[in-house]
């Protein structure tokens, strides 16, 4: 279990309001995380064209686009744990 869930268990002991504020937050960091995702995405497309077509670009471009996108997609991750985490503290 990562840092950032072992800090969620302790939400089952915190008042009930905290959580509805934690889970507004864990959703705001999702809209510019699944912005992020599809503009690296969408790169690696365009890049992917162009060396289908024989431009060339920075070698190291395809490996930057990939690293974005397995970073954004951990935490992604980190938030449904979190988020499953407050539903799970509500259900007891």
């Amino acid at each position: 279990m990562g840092r950032l869930m072992q800090r969620a268990v302790p939400l089952k002991n915190s008042p009930t309001v905290a959580n509805p504020t934690l889970a507004a937050l864990l959703h705001e960091l999702n809209q510019p995380l699944t912005a992020i995702l599809s503009n690296a995405q969408a790169a690696q497309c365009c890049l992917s064209d162009s060396l289908a077509h024989g431009s060339s670009g920075p070698p190291e471009l395809q490996d930057i686009l990939a690293d974005i996108v397995a970073d954004d997609k951990k935490a992604v991750a980190i938030i449904k744990r979190l988020t499953q985490a407050i539903k799970d503290a509500e259900d007891e």
